[in-house]
C-alpha cells in the first residue's frame, strides 16, 4: 500500500471515523443482510425448478473465493487510486449481480450472479471498510467493531420477517427487485471511506516534491552519456523483467506473511470455522422446514437468532469498552461452544428447544464475527493488514469451494439435511486442535 495508508492513528478523536463506522454498517446491511434468509427466499424456487442443494452451496462457495479475488483487485487498484474509488467499483459490481439475479431460471445461475459478481463486489468493499476502521481507531477498535456489528444486527434481526412479508406480497422476482434497491445503499457507504483530507497546502507540497524529483532526474540524465546508456540497456533483459514482475506480485499478495506460521495457523483455523458458520446459517431454514415447521415459525426462529446476535454484540461492545479483550481467546472459546451447541440442535426437534438453542448460537456467532477480523489485525502490522486479510479471504474461499459442493451433495445423497450439518460441525475441529498445538509448541 502507498504511504498515505501506512499512517496509523494515534488517537481515537477524528470525527470522520464515526462516519466510516456508519458507512461500514450500511455496507454490510445492504450487502449480506439477507444471507441468513436465503432459505426463505429460495425455498419455493428450488422446489419449482427441481434445483439441488449442491448448486446452492456451490454458489456460496464461489462467493467466498470471489471475496478473495475482490480483495486482491482492491490491492491492485489501491496502488494507484484511492480506497474510495475501489469501494465504488465494488458497490457497482455487487449491484449488477443483485440485479441480474432477478432473471435467473435455476439456482445454477446463482454461481455467476451471486457467486462471481456479488462476491467480487463485496470482496472489494470488505477490506475498504476494515482498513478505514483500523486507520481511525486503535484503542477503541474492539469497541467500535462491536458497536458496528450491533447496529448491523438490529437491522438484520428484522430481515426474516421483512422477507416473509415481501415474498407473500410481491413474489420471488419482486423480492429480488427490492433487494436490488437495498443494495444501492452500498454507494453512500463507499462515499464515507476517506482516509485523509488533502488540503490545498498539502497538494502544493506534493507538487513541489514532484517537481524537485523531476529536476533531479533530469540532472542525472544530463550526466549520462550515450555509451553509458548503451551499457545499461542490455542489463534490462527478460530475466530481470521477470524478477521485477515477481517482486511486484509478491508485494501485491504480501506473501511474506506466510513466513509467519502463527498467522498461517490463525488463517487456516478461522477459514474452516467461518465456512462452517456461513453455511450453517444459510441451510438452517432448510433444516427447520424439514423438521415440519411452517414459514412463519422459521422466520421467527431466524429473527430470534439474529436478535441474540445483536444482544451478544452489544454485550461484547460494553465489556470491551470497560476491559481489554483477548480476541483470539474469545474466538477460540466461541468456536468450542459453537461445536457443542450445534450438536445439540440436531438432537432437539421441539420448537421451543430449537428457538432457545438458536438464540445461544446467535450469541456465539456475535463473538465469532466481531473477533474474526480483529484476530488478524491484532497479529499483523497495519501495513500488512490488507494483504494478510486478502490472503485469509483467499484461503477461506478455497476451503469454501472445496467443501461447499460436498456439503450439498450429502443432502442430495441422503435426502436429509442432518448429515450435512454434522459435516459442518466437524469443520470446527481444525481450529480447536491446531491452535492449542501452536500454543504448546511456542511455549
Amino acid at each position: 500500500m502507498e504511504n498515505k495508508y501506512k499512517i496509523r492513528a494515534t488517537s481515537d478523536t477524528d470525527a470522520w471515523g464515526y462516519a466510516v463506522c456508519f458507512g461500514t454498517a450500511i455496507t454490510f446491511i445492504a450487502g449480506i443482510g439477507h444471507v441468513n434468509s436465503f432459505g426463505l427466499i429460495y425455498k419455493d424456487f428450488i422446489v419449482d425448478t427441481n434445483s439441488t442443494a449442491k448448486s446452492l452451496t456451490t454458489a456460496h462457495g464461489v462467493f467466498a473465493i470471489m471475496l478473495a479475488v475482490g480483495g486482491l483487485l482492491l490491492s491492485m487498484l489501491s496502488k494507484r487510486y484511492s480506497l474510495r474509488l475501489g469501494g465504488f467499483i465494488g458497490a457497482t459490481l455487487f449491484t449488477m449481480g443483485s440485479f441480474f439475479t432477478i432473471f435467473i431460471s435455476n439456482t445454477n445461475q446463482l454461481i455467476l450472479t451471486f457467486g462471481v459478481l456479488q462476491g467480487i463486489g463485496f470482496g472489494m468493499m470488505v477490506p475498504v471498510c476494515y482498513l478505514s476502521i483500523n486507520y481511525y481507531f486503535v484503542r477503541k477498535r474492539t469497541f467500535v467493531m462491536s458497536a458496528i456489528k450491533a447496529v448491523q444486527g438490529i437491522i438484520v434481526m428484522w430481515y426474516p420477517q421483512f422477507i416473509k412479508v415481501i415474498t407473500s406480497c410481491y413474489g420471488f422476482r419482486g423480492t429480488l427487485l427490492i433487494l436490488t434497491g437495498i443494495s444501492l445503499h452500498m454507494f453512500p457507504g463507499a462515499l464515507t471511506m476517506q482516509l485523509e483530507k488533502r488540503t490545498a497546502k498539502t497538494k502544493r507540497i506534493a507538487t513541489d516534491d514532484i517537481e524537485k524529483r523531476t529536476n533531479s532526474d533530469q540532472h542525472v540524465d544530463l550526466l549520462l552519456n550515450t555509451d553509458n546508456v548503451e551499457d545499461i540497456k542490455p542489463r534490462c533483459n527478460l530475466a530481470d523483467k521477470m524478477i521485477l514482475l515477481g517482486s511486484e506480485v509478491l508485494e501485491l499478495l504480501n506473501l511474506k506473511v506466510l513466513k509467519d506460521l502463527v498467522y498461517c495457523n490463525i488463517c487456516l483455523g478461522q477459514s474452516f470455522v467461518n465456512f462452517s458458520d456461513l453455511t450453517f446459517f444459510i441451510l438452517q431454514p432448510m433444516l427447520l422446514f424439514q423438521y415440519g415447521f411452517d414459514k412463519s415459525q422459521v422466520a421467527t426462529c431466524i429473527s430470534i437468532g439474529a436478535g441474540a446476535d445483536v444482544a451478544g454484540r452489544f454485550g461484547l461492545a460494553l465489556i470491551s469498552g470497560l476491559y481489554p479483550v483477548n480476541t483470539r481467546f474469545l474466538y477460540y472459546i466461541a468456536t468450542f461452544f459453537t461445536l457443542l451447541v450445534r450438536i445439540a440442535i440436531l438432537h432437539a426437534q421441539q420448537y421451543i428447544w430449537i428457538v432457545g438453542i438458536t438464540g445461544v448460537l446467535g450469541i456465539l456467532r456475535a463473538c465469532l464475527h466481531v473477533a474474526s477480523p480483529l484476530v488478524i489485525s491484532n497479529h499483523v502490522s497495519h501495513e500488512d493488514f490488507p494483504g494478510a486479510y486478502a490472503l485469509f479471504m483467499l484461503t477461506a474461499g478455497v476451503i469454501n469451494v472445496m467443501l461447499a459442493p460436498f456439503i450439498g451433495s450429502l443432502k442430495d445423497l441422503y435426502a436429509d439435511y442432518v448429515p450435512s450439518f454434522y459435516a459442518l460441525v466437524f469443520c470446527c475441529i481444525p481450529c480447536l486442535v491446531l491452535w492449542p498445538l501452536e500454543y504448546i509448541f511456542i511455549k
